[in-house]
């Protein structure tokens, strides 16, 4: 994988997502500040979904793009899950076909997310990554940390549908508040133990995560789903605080911690 461009791991992402696709399953990939120079190829990758490629001039970051791809998702009523992956990120085989699976043998879940596997930008393996896996234990972690991979999730159509966005006026806790959000509405998580996705994390993760404005968000959020929720306790305002703390350290010393910490 080392010197992959983003069109190739673009490419791995979709072949893997593929493979557990079905025909009639629509696989939407959008381009944030460019165009792909062969669409054809990336179309036949997607096979047996159907790809819709859509292509914007100018970005306005990540919750700005799911939002649209939302309201697009929503105005053909056929499609009653959706699932979403960043393109540098790959499916383990079987993830979409198990997902769905268990969705439909749990009809009350809402929003099902899946361990994961994270690896560095060469594709070598660094830990795996479990999740709780109730609900009341999901909810239960949101004061403390996000409780789903969101490049794993699988949602009913029903959450968008009541309205629920990605907040766009914060910066990489998008999900974490969409996760509050859909908990306070009433939805259902679950996550599967098994991990179905290889996630990137590369060598400039936590030097991106770092630093007062992400300290203050991170803390933002937690709060959030303290008060929200009425999940305030010392144990969780003392984890906010220390989690507040662990954003202003090195990046190296963060990625020694998190490697020690998990």
């Amino acid at each position: 994988m080392k010197g992959d461009t983003p069109a190739v791991l673009a490419l791995r992402a979709i072949r893997s997502t593929a493979a557990s696709l079905a025909p009639g399953d629509l696989l939407y990939l959008r381009v944030d500040g460019g165009t792909l120079s062969d669409p054809e190829l990336f179309r036949a990758a997607a096979a047996p979904a159907r790809l819709v490629l859509r292509e914007v001039a100018e970005g306005r970051g990540l919750a700005h793009g799911l939002n649209q791809l939302v309201e697009e998702v929503l105005r053909d009523p056929a499609i009653g899950l959706i699932a979403r992956m960043d393109a540098d990120d790959e499916s383990l085989p079987g993830r979409m076909e198990r997902q769905r699976r268990f969705l439909a043998e749990h009809p009350d879940v809402d929003i099902l997310g899946t361990a994961c596997h994270e690896v560095d930008e060469h594709g070598a393996y660094l830990q795996f990554k479990r999740m709780p896996l109730s609900h009341r234990a999901i909810v239960a972690t949101l004061p403390r940390s996000n409780p789903l991979n969101h490049p794993t999730v699988m949602l009913r159509r029903r959450v968008f549908e009541s309205g629920l966005r990605y907040r766009e006026d914060v910066k990489r806790t998008e999900d974490y508040h969409l996760w509050i959000s859909a908990a306070g509405a009433g939805f259902v998580f679950a996550n599967l133990a098994e991990p179905l996705l290889n996630f990137q994390r590369d060598s400039g993760f936590f030097g991106r995560r770092g630093g007062w404005q992400q300290a203050w968000a991170d803390l933002h959020v937690r709060i959030r789903a303290m008060r929200e929720l009425r999940l305030f306790s010392v144990p969780n305002l003392l984890w906010a605080v220390a989690a507040f703390g662990l954003r202003l350290l090195p990046a190296a010393l963060q990625t020694w911690l998190y490697l020690r910490l998990r």
